[in-house]
């Protein structure tokens, strides 16, 4: 499977220090209110990449996170089962998995397919490929968020991630625009269904002229998103390895222009 990406856009909290709320609010005069920091961190990457590239309003919208919004989750439990209060209305509704791809397709003026995609592992790639099955039908453009914001405490997001207790985390969002058309895409992504073994993977990387990096560091569940940016950032064709349970699956990047 083949997608050409016409653009991008990154932030990782580690990289930048701003207040999205209130960027939010001042540049983009976006309207903050009802919304958490999951909804303000996917809309700002979404404007961020809207000042780089023409979104239509048939464009699809795929949103896909590690862990989700694991903040709105967290009252909610403390909220209802802790401290016996009622659910709070916008608790309720940012608790809803769509809500978010809601206010991202409104702030981007999007009237079409709009999907919400968590999976267990492999998050990033299963929407890749949920994302070329439908443009594929639709002959249509689509953008992919990949999202991952760290909860306070940040020992809840390493207990549901399964890492060490004094592994860093950080919040980031990673944008970008596919394309079944290769005209004006400044990068194509390869891909397949298949979970590789090690030794196949060792067989499939034996002979390449391609960086080869792996995602397994678990600094933020969608890593691979961001590394996929950052090789078009830089200008560096790309293999890119994801793991998971001695399971392993393929991505590679060519740049274009």
């Amino acid at each position: 499977m083949t997608l050409y990406i016409k653009n991008f856009s990154s932030y990782r909290s580690d990289e930048e220090d701003i207040d999205i709320k209130r960027t939010l609010k001042q540049k983009y005069k976006y309207d903050t209110r009802r919304q958490d920091n999951f909804i303000h961190l996917a809309v700002y990457g979404a404007k961020l990449l809207q000042e780089k590239e023409e979104i239509r309003p048939d464009d699809e919208f795929y949103l896909t996170s590690g862990v989700g919004n694991i903040d709105v989750v967290l009252r909610t439990n403390t909220a209802v089962y802790e401290n016996q209060e009622p659910l709070k209305l916008f608790d309720f509704i940012n608790l809803l998995g769509n809500t978010t791809s809601y206010y991202v397709a409104s702030a981007l003026g999007l009237k079409s397919k709009n999907i919400f995609q968590i999976s267990n592992n492999f998050t990033y790639i299963n929407s890749l490929t949920s994302l070329y099955a439908s443009i594929n039908s639709s002959k249509k453009d689509a953008l992919l968020c990949a999202i991952d914001v760290v909860s306070v405490p940040d020992e809840i997001i390493k207990r549901v991630m399964g890492i060490e207790q004094n592994t860093p985390v950080i919040s980031s969002v990673n944008y970008q625009k596919f394309s079944l058309d290769q005209s004006d895409a400044i990068a194509k992504l390869e891909f397949d269904g298949k979970t590789y073994s090690l030794e196949e993977i060792k067989a499939q990387l034996l002979y390449n002229n391609y960086e080869i990096l792996s995602s397994k560091t678990k600094v933020f569940e969608t890593m691979a998103s961001y590394k996929i940016n950052n090789a078009m950032k830089t200008k560096k064709d790309l293999i890119l390895v994801e793991c998971f349970e001695n399971k392993y699956k393929i991505l590679r990047l060519k740049n274009l222009q």
